[in-house]
């Protein structure tokens, strides 16, 4: 669905039109509940036509989790396409450590700091394209990972999660995680631009106010992002943080600036994603208002990863905006533009269905039960872009 057919002169400009709610749909990475595919999960998909499904632990289903997750997401893959022509994107935080979202027989990946502390970026490096070999086997194309932020004493949030106070350190793991996870065509996304590591308070409760000299947050926070994106870095996603040194008004989701700063200064061609917009940091704003000042801002996908209602409220807020002309043909142009970038990432990485089936083999070996002879549904195969 091109974005001239979407919103242009031929185009019915009501808020309920069917092709604003697909313009709307694709700016759209949701969660949901439940373990299997629902008619809930169908309804979603269906009406709402999302870019992308985020899981979480909740999605795991238990026993034989592997398979029927891989059922779930072929299910779910298979009826995207069916609707949209475009591949859905299958996300997941899988960092490591604390923000792991897969249980056993999904390798454990070791925080951060402890990676840092004691591999090289290079064995690092093997250990998470395993993993990412495992998320590939299941049907994930999307890790929300690695975390760039770089950390400092003053924080209260980051913790374990951060390579290291060190920018170079950071970057290095940085790139040995987006590699990784290349090599087994699986999208990176570094996080939390322009840097949480200095973040007193968890967004997920309350709004973090980085109160850090300008000079700093440039040669410091942001510079493990400028390095992955000279290294061809597929996505970035950007705080709910308050940083007065780079726009005093407006958190980063809001910010023009900060997300000029990405896009303009820094020359990131791939898409900017929000964090979920219902962390607590933004619990002041309305959701629907805020999907609609976050695109605005330039951001080309918003997180909502879980209540349905909200998802609801985003996606007609977002259509109502287009046909009030809040939001500009040209921005979103610019969103659709990096986003058909990603899918062409994905679609010219993804392994081939053969490499994915055995290591999905060696991923249920271990785990005592029979994956199953079913043939899987490939999306991208069915495009024949594989």
């Amino acid at each position: 669905m091109g974005v001239s057919k979407t919103i242009g002169s031929d185009v019915d400009h009501r808020a309920d039109s069917p092709w604003l709610n697909e313009a709307a749909g694709r700016l759209l990475i949701v969660g949901f509940e439940g373990v299997d595919f629902s008619p809930e999960l169908e309804t979603l998909i269906t009406a709402v036509r999302p870019a992308g499904l985020v899981f979480f632990r909740r999605n795991y289903p238990e026993p034989d989790g592997p398979a029927r997750l891989r059922r779930l997401i072929e299910k779910a893959s298979g009826l995207s396409l069916s609707l949209t022509g475009r591949p859905l994107l299958v996300a997941i935080d899988h960092e490591g450590g604390t923000v792991q979202r897969l249980p056993p027989p999904y390798t454990a990946v070791p925080p951060a700091s402890e990676l840092a502390a004691g591999l090289t970026a290079s064995e690092m490096g093997e250990l998470i394209e395993r993993a990412a070999a495992e998320l590939a086997a299941t049907g994930f194309n999307f890790n929300f990972a690695p975390v760039a932020d770089v950390s400092s004493p003053l924080s209260a949030f980051v913790g374990s999660r951060s390579y290291g106070d060190d920018p170079e350190t950071v970057a290095n793991f940085g790139l040995a995680f987006v590699d990784a996870c290349r090599r087994c065509g699986v999208l990176s996304c570094a996080k939390h631009f322009p840097g949480l590591g200095s973040a007193a308070v968890d967004p997920h409760q309350d709004l973090p106010v980085i109160a850090v000299p300008g000079d700093r947050l440039m040669l410091v926070d942001v510079e493990p992002f400028r390095r992955l994106i000279v290294r061809d870095l597929p996505a970035v996603m950007t705080t709910h943080a308050l940083y007065p040194a780079l726009d005093a008004e407006y958190p980063a989701t809001f910010s023009e600036r900060i997300v000029g700063l990405l896009k303009k200064d820094l020359g990131f061609q791939g898409p900017v994603l929000t964090d979920d917009l219902e962390m607590g940091a933004l619990k002041n704003q309305p959701i629907g208002e805020a999907a609609v000042r976050a695109v605005r801002a330039g951001h080309d996908f918003l997180l909502v990863c879980r209540r349905a209602d909200y998802i609801d409220e985003c996606r007609r807020g977002l259509a109502e905006a287009v046909a009030r002309g809040r939001l500009s043909e040209t921005r979103l142009e610019d969103a659709f533009s990096r986003q058909a970038l990603l899918l062409r990432r994905l679609e010219d990485g993804w392994p081939r269905l053969r490499a994915r089936d055995e290591w999905f083999r060696r991923l249920t070996a271990a785990s005592g039960f029979n994956a199953g002879s079913e043939a899987p549904i490939d999306p991208l195969d069915q495009k024949g872009n594989i």
